[in-house]
């Protein structure tokens, strides 16, 4: 199974927004730096044949980047919000294990403790920036892209 797992792209900033977390957007710059690395990422490599994302706003709009590159169906899956623990991204990557690869789109730092305990038995330790993306075979880290590499 090919697992993307994309953390969303450059948001609001927490300390000048003014609504809830969850509904913290991207900015102008998050969409149009994700446009850019996904289009020259999945040039390389065989897009995902579904999208799953947290329903947190930034995350969603990630999704619809993405969505606008590969032309698949994007799923919203609340368990993947703020705070998603590994389990809740095992319980997804189950959910979908006949469909390869998938893209998951979720936050920081619950997708760097996911990627510890999936592959390294939580003895890994790794940076997950903004709009960068994780690409797992297997169980195995193929590599982990940060997106300033694609731009």
């Amino acid at each position: 199974m090919i697992i993307y797992l994309i953390r969303h792209g450059h948001a609001e900033e927490r300390e000048k927004w003014d609504k809830t977390d969850m509904e913290r957007p991207l900015i102008q710059k998050g969409v149009l730096k994700a446009e850019k690395a996904f289009s020259r990422y999945f040039k390389i490599y065989e897009k995902p044949k579904v999208i799953i994302s947290s329903a947190a706003m930034r995350a969603f709009q990630t999704a619809d980047v993405l969505h606008s590159i590969c032309g698949v169906e994007v799923i919203v899956r609340e368990g993947l919000n703020p705070g998603a623990e590994a389990a809740d991204f095992e319980d997804v990557i189950a959910e979908f294990s006949e469909i390869s690869p998938i893209a998951i789109i979720g936050h920081e730092p619950d997708m760097s403790e996911f990627i510890s305990e999936y592959i390294a038995d939580g003895e890994m330790i790794c940076e997950f920036k903004k709009g960068s993306i994780c690409h797992l075979e297997n169980k195995m880290l193929v590599n982990l892209i940060q997106q300033k590499a694609l731009l």
